[in-house]
């Protein structure tokens, strides 16, 4: 799972920028998204930047993965990028 304290993990997977919003914007006609997984790829520990692979499936059939990657903002806080992942 995620190395996101809870109100990150919500605000990643439902806030404007999250990967909520991008797989939207990706697919908006899918009727049932499910997280499917989440890989670590680099563990973020609030000092670090950290990187996971966060995979949607759509209607049951088709997946996307997105990469976040969590950032340290050195007061505290983390800010988040959310991509498309590139790898097949």
């Amino acid at each position: 799972m995620s190395f996101a304290d809870e109100r990150l993990f919500r605000d990643i997977l439902m806030a404007r920028g999250g990967v909520g919003f991008a797989d939207f914007v990706s697919y908006p006609h899918a009727t049932q998204k499910t997280l499917t997984s989440i890989q670590v790829i680099t563990a973020y520990h609030n000092n670090n930047t950290g990187v996971e692979r966060w995979t949607i499936q759509h209607d049951g059939q088709d997946s996307c993965s997105y990469i976040v990657t969590l950032i340290p903002d050195g007061s505290g806080g983390t800010t988040f990028t959310v991509q498309k992942d590139t790898k097949p």
